[in-house]
């Protein structure tokens, strides 16, 4: 006996969004990160020395950041790829009954 599976298109377009969502989420943690990063100021006059503290792990942080942001896009790629190979696949075989079909009735 074949073991057999459904896939369904729509629930790979929604979790390619949600992908996408993510990635755009980490987007935006490493473009704050940046910017709290270039300025000393945003730890205040008292704690403006951390900034330089922390400039290699940030630099370090950032890296890793992107490299999620970069690997959550291409896995949403690649899931939107399966999911219109499953239409396409989807759609020859309705193509190949209805032809099969109307070959019997014509």
């Amino acid at each position: 006996m074949t073991q057999q599976f459904t896939v369904e298109p729509q629930q790979l377009r929604r979790h390619v969004a949600r992908l996408e969502a993510l990635a755009d989420r980490f987007g935006a943690v490493k473009g704050a990160s940046a910017s709290i990063a270039q300025d000393s100021s945003a730890y205040g006059r008292l704690c403006g020395w951390i900034a330089g503290v922390l400039e290699e792990r940030h630099a370090r942080q950032n890296e890793l950041i992107a490299y999620v942001e970069e690997n959550l896009r291409l896995a949403a790629r690649a899931v939107r790829q399966a999911s219109e190979a499953y239409e396409a696949a989807d759609l020859n075989a309705a193509q190949r009954l209805q032809r099969a079909a109307r070959s019997r009735t014509g």
